[in-house]
């Protein structure tokens, strides 16, 4: 499955926050809009009212036209001021009142109503002051236009906003993710046991505490593998020493005992557990090996050449179950590391002849790539074929065959290592093995 860039993410993200936040206010500005509007000019209407009273009480009638002229010019509020005594509205440059009886005026009262010719809806105060009507008003209908305004100067600078966030957004993620990257390609070499390049990123966040703590583990996890070599050295030479003073001593007690039938089968079993206790620390002590290599010998190996000097080893399997060995291997030639291919090799292929039934057939072939290595086996309904790579995993019926149950475990690590695909199964009774060397 194809990755996505977290550069790409980023950016796609704060683009969608953006664009929600945008649409956010968009939608509340035009919902709210004229509740704010008509909430303001509730509270500003009756101070326009004072203002008014007081004008009128200082009888300077060019300041009264002057200023209700102001209000309806800058900020389309209507002023009208019932003449003193008369049932009509003083025109002073503000409006008129057609359309809005003096009987029918309520004092101190807001009204949203339509006027009878425009239809346009209005906001009204009334107030009298003294025997005078004073009645403040504002169109609303003016608001839906305003609306359409806001709403297409909003999606113009929606659209700029989130083009000029998209830049900061991609120069920001491209900064981020490139200390990623370092960090992703540092623990990579973690990962094949490289611990020669620094791991801090010189940041004063989350990213720098991270830096920090790879590098702390990073030299921690070298120690660690230094110890563990360094343990998987000293144990080789300390736990094989002895085994081969406990094999040569009863090796010398039989020749010398011979005549004693019972100290020799005691001997026998000595060296029996002896040979098995030595494979079983050979076999421990590449798979302790594996888990610490840090660098693979490529070289070419000749698999005819390496296949016949393996099978010539386990001659004695072959001629203890009388088999017949098939071999069809051309003259092909492979890059590898040739000792863990060769033990990998030795393990499939020592199997493959162990596990074998008496007077079967095995067969060595290479095609298309492919190389297979197949035996007959006997009751095959006791191999699982996924369990068979666990350490000291043997099928129920091959319990009596000699064996350490990690020649497989052995196998697939070495596989792994080597980056070559392998396969298993069985059919007719005949277990089969492939690698993948192309």
């Amino acid at each position: 499955m194809k990755k996505s860039s977290l550069s790409k993410k980023i950016s796609i993200y704060s683009g969608l926050i953006i664009s929600i936040a945008m649409f956010v206010n968009y939608f509340i500005g035009i919902l709210f809009l004229e509740a704010h509007f008509i909430s303001e000019r509730k509270l500003e209407f009756p101070e326009i009212v004072k203002k008014i009273q007081i004008l009128l009480k200082s009888n300077s009638e060019e300041e009264l036209k002057n200023y209700v002229k102001n209000l309806k010019e800058k900020r389309d509020i209507t002023l009208l001021i019932m003449a003193e005594e008369e049932k009509r509205w003083i025109n002073t440059g503000g409006g008129t009142g057609t359309g809005f009886l003096i009987d029918d005026l309520e004092d101190k009262k807001f009204i949203i109503k339509k006027q009878r010719m425009t239809e346009a809806k209005i906001l009204l105060y009334n107030e009298k002051v003294g025997n005078r009507w004073i009645s403040v008003r504002t169109s609303l209908s003016i608001l839906d236009y305003y609306k359409k305004e806001i709403a297409y100067f909003n999606s113009f600078g929606a659209l700029v906003a989130l083009f000029i966030a998209l830049i900061f957004a991609k120069i920001f993620s491209k900064k981020f993710v490139e200390d990623i990257e370092i960090l992703k390609e540092r623990t990579e070499k973690i990962s094949n046991l490289d611990f020669r390049e620094d791991f801090k990123i010189d940041r004063e966040d989350e990213l720098g505490e991270l830096s920090e703590n790879i590098e702390s583990m990073s030299k921690k996890l070298e120690v660690a593998i230094k110890d563990l070599e360094s343990f998987v050295s000293n144990t080789s030479h300390e736990l094989k020493t002895p085994i081969a003073i406990i094999s040569s001593r009863a090796q010398l007690l039989m020749e010398k005992e011979s005549q004693n039938l019972e100290i020799v089968e005691n001997c026998r079993v000595i060296l029996k557990e002896s040979y098995y206790t030595k494979e079983l620390i050979t076999k421990l002590l590449i798979l302790s090996k594996l888990d610490v290599i840090k660098d693979l010998k490529t070289e070419r190996v000749f698999l005819k050449v390496l296949i016949e000097k393996i099978v010539q080893r386990y001659d004695y399997l072959e001629f203890s179950k009388n088999l017949c060995i098939d071999l069809d291997i051309n003259e092909e030639v492979i890059i590898t590391d040739k000792e863990f291919f060769q033990i990998a090799l030795e393990n499939i292929i020592q199997n493959s002849l162990k596990y074998s039934v008496e007077d079967g057939e095995v067969k060595i072939f290479l095609k298309d790539g492919i190389l297979k290595i197949e035996n007959e086996i006997m009751n095959s309904s006791s191999i699982n074929t996924e369990d068979i790579f666990n350490p000291f995993e043997r099928g129920k019926n091959y319990l009596r065959e000699e064996g350490t149950g990690l020649g497989l475990t052995l196998v697939k690590k070495i596989l792994l290592l080597l980056n070559l695909r392998y396969d298993v199964s069985i059919k007719e009774n005949k277990f089969i093995f492939m690698i993948y060397l192309k």
